[in-house]
C-alpha cells in the first residue's frame, strides 16, 4: 500500500462542514474529506458541524494526520480520502 495522501490545506482555521458514515468521515469546510481510525469513531459521531478543527502530523503511517476539535479538547486519528 502506497503512503496516504499529502494534505496541502493550511493547518489551522478550519471548521467541520459534515460528521458522515456515522463519526467514520469528516468533511471539512475546505472539501477535504477524512477517514477516522475505528478506535475514535465514539467520539467523532458527536462532533457537530461548525466546530473549529486543526489539522496536525500523526506518525502512524495508515493514519498520518489528526483532526483536533478545539471546542472539545480532543483528537482523533485520520487520512486524507
Amino acid at each position: 500500500m502506497s503512503s496516504a495522501n499529502q494534505y496541502q490545506g493550511d493547518s489551522r482555521g478550519h471548521t467541520i462542514q459534515t460528521v458522515e458514515a456515522d463519526g467514520g468521515q469528516i468533511v471539512l469546510e475546505d472539501g477535504s474529506r477524512w477517514q477516522v481510525y475505528e478506535g475514535f469513531v465514539g467520539k467523532t459521531s458527536m462532533w457537530q458541524a461548525n466546530e473549529m478543527i486543526t489539522v496536525t502530523k500523526n506518525r502512524d503511517e495508515l493514519f498520518p494526520y489528526r483532526l483536533v476539535n478545539v471546542h472539545k479538547n480532543e483528537s482523533v486519528e485520520v487520512r486524507l480520502l
